[in-house]
């Protein structure tokens, strides 16, 4: 990969956390260069990108759930990749993955909470959020007016959301996955999958 396309990368995602990492190489993956060498499937903590990863390093350690900044870490960024090159044990790991990089920002999403809008006269923002309906949505928007929300646990007690944290995970792990979705809260959809997309996908980025 070229330095232009590393920095690419990098500036959608600097820090990201360690899916698979197979020491001697992947078989099964796309790039030829991965087959014999040691390569990471990782994910973003930004905008959710999937990525595959070499170390500059050979003798780096690396585990699931590992977090690596991109810019200061010896190795170097391959790949774009989309949720159907993930490994089994990558797929396994990603709602884990996806948790913890939820609850370490935890104020960043409970303000996506308190600022989502509509999206049409019918569509509600927050609506694309599993479990939330009509009547849990209206119950949101009522209690925010009187006060932000504060924490998931906030959300929970006054805004009706029996677990916030599963909730964003799921809808986030849906965008991983989806091929049809026409909006993208909060996964940067990549250029492969939006290709094969019947139409051209509203990325929201909160």
């Amino acid at each position: 990969m070229s330095e232009h396309g590393r920095r690419k990368y990098e500036r959608h995602e600097a820090v990201v956390y360690v899916l698979d990492y197979m020491r001697t190489g992947n078989q099964m993956d796309k790039h030829p260069f991965h087959k014999t060498r040691p390569v990471a499937q990782v994910l973003g903590d930004t905008y959710f990108m999937l990525l595959e990863i070499s170390p500059l390093d050979l003798s780096l350690d690396l585990k699931p759930e590992d977090r690596i900044d991109l810019r200061t870490a010896p190795v170097k960024v391959d790949a774009v990749i989309s949720y159907e090159d993930l490994t089994s044990l990558a797929r396994d790991e990603l709602p884990k993955v996806i948790e913890k990089i939820i609850l370490n920002n935890e104020k960043l999403f409970v303000e996506f909470f308190n600022q989502a809008q509509s999206l049409t006269l019918k569509l509600h923002v927050l609506e694309l959020i599993p479990g939330v309906g009509k009547k849990t949505l209206r119950q949101i928007l009522d209690e925010r007016k009187k006060k932000p929300f504060e924490s998931f646990k906030d959300l929970e007690e006054r805004g009706g959301l029996k677990a916030p944290v599963k909730m964003l995970t799921e809808r986030i792990l849906k965008e991983l996955q989806s091929t049809d979705e026409k909006y993208f809260v909060f996964v940067y959809p990549e250029e492969q999958r939006v290709r094969k997309m019947p139409e051209k996908p509203v990325y929201l980025g909160y």
